[in-house]
């Protein structure tokens, strides 16, 4: 039985994998574009889970990581996002931050992510 069951998520692993990857022009997500693509995916598409769980994945370890970074005396923060912001505002704050900065798609998602979030919370703000 769990071999069964095993074999039965790994094909729907695989099967949203290869449905996500067709979304996509690269198998990469390695421009601020292609992260936005996957972000944007509607509620209704096939792959959307698969899609909110890497967009949200990047956006949390990215700003996991730039706490980690700014946590010691060393490197200032450039984002201080309230702590009750959720990811669904993070989501929008990146697609938001997009839609008036598309001629930075090509450039690494963390620099996308990373602006969006900095203009939206900028900590000399507080």
């Amino acid at each position: 039985m769990n071999r069964v069951r095993y074999v039965g998520l790994l094909a729907a692993a695989l099967a949203t994998g290869q449905a996500l990857g067709a979304k996509l022009e690269s198998p990469h997500v390695d421009t601020t574009g292609a992260l936005i693509e996957l972000c944007a995916v509607s509620p209704d598409d096939p792959v959307c889970p698969a899609a909110m769980g890497f967009c949200l994945g990047y956006l949390d370890a990215a700003l996991d990581y730039h706490a980690a970074l700014t946590a010691g005396p060393k490197y200032d923060p450039i984002a201080c996002p309230k702590g009750s912001t959720t990811r669904e505002e993070m989501i929008m704050v990146f697609q938001t931050w997009f839609e008036s900065n598309q001629h930075l798609k090509g450039e690494a998602p963390i620099h996308g992510v990373m602006r969006a979030v900095a203009e939206a919370w900028p900590c000399s703000a507080q």
